[in-house]
């Protein structure tokens, strides 16, 4: 399955990876969600023998005790996990405190997916908005180095996704975390495998979206309940399905997680 990688995305790949070795750790922001599926994989060997932090962010939007799994499970790896949510937290300087030195400057990389909140994290750490930030992937473009203070510097780096996703249960997974922009890719596929997955997860949750016996007669439930008709009374498909992935992600039928440790049990 396609997902939305432009140009900027593979230059950013080809920075990181030269620039890495001038960092001293890693900052590493995940969707508490799923913090597996949110990793960017296929950059993981650039941090070798790097000081890495694993930050689990959105956690307002996670299920507590599978986060606390979570943190259980990636601690007994050896990773450094640090868990809240950006958009709430008072002081997101702690995360830097496992990089912090009695003098001299450190460097640090923010890497991670599109739209899981590192530039959130940028801009809280220094008080102003240095970079742009929204609720959409691809905000940041470009690999930049942004001062803070007179010991630290960070590396601001673009999310980085995969070119292309072979499997529907990682597709439906990024597109509930945001990761996928839902303007570049088959919309009306990506929400019903979103809705399968989370009908597997939670049926009770999917019961709140709309009634049906299927994912499509939940849709056009939905859309009927709400009132989206397109001219002549033709249920208006396409709105119905950005609106429930919209008011999914954004946590308005309760906190969900989309995956679990056991998942990855074999890793």
């Amino acid at each position: 399955m396609e997902v939305w990688y432009p140009s900027h995305v593979e230059r950013a790949k080809k920075a990181i990876k030269s620039l890495v070795k001038a960092v001293s750790g890693i900052v590493e922001v995940v969707d508490a969600r799923a913090p597996m599926a949110t990793r960017p994989m296929d950059i993981e060997p650039y941090f070798n023998r790097k000081i890495k932090v694993l930050f689990l962010n959105k956690t307002d939007l996670a299920e507590p005790y599978v986060t606390d799994k979570w943190i259980d499970f990636l601690s007994k790896k050896g990773i450094m996990v640090m868990t809240g949510s950006l958009k709430k937290m008072k002081n997101a300087n702690k995360i830097f405190d496992p990089f912090k030195k009695s003098s001299g400057e450190v460097n640090i990389a923010i890497v991670g997916m599109p739209n899981v909140g590192k530039s959130t994290l940028v801009n809280m750490i220094k008080h102003r908005r240095s970079t742009s930030i929204g609720d959409r992937p691809g905000i940041t473009r470009a690999v930049q180095w942004i001062r803070i203070g007179d010991q630290l510097k960070m590396l601001d780096t673009p999310g980085v996704t995969y070119p292309r996703v072979f499997n529907d249960l990682l597709y439906a997974k990024l597109g509930l975390c945001n990761v996928i922009d839902v303007e570049k890719v088959d919309f009306e596929a990506l929400v019903y495998y979103e809705l399968n997955l989370l009908y597997k997860i939670n049926p009770d949750l999917v019961g709140k979206v709309a009634e049906g016996s299927s994912v499509m007669e939940m849709v056009e439930s939905y859309a009927k309940k709400r009132g989206f008709l397109l001219k002549g009374g033709t249920l208006d498909m396409n709105r119905a399905l950005f609106t429930i992935h919209r008011e999914i992600t954004h946590g308005e039928f309760g906190r969900v997680s989309y995956e679990v440790p056991s998942d990855y049990d074999r890793i």
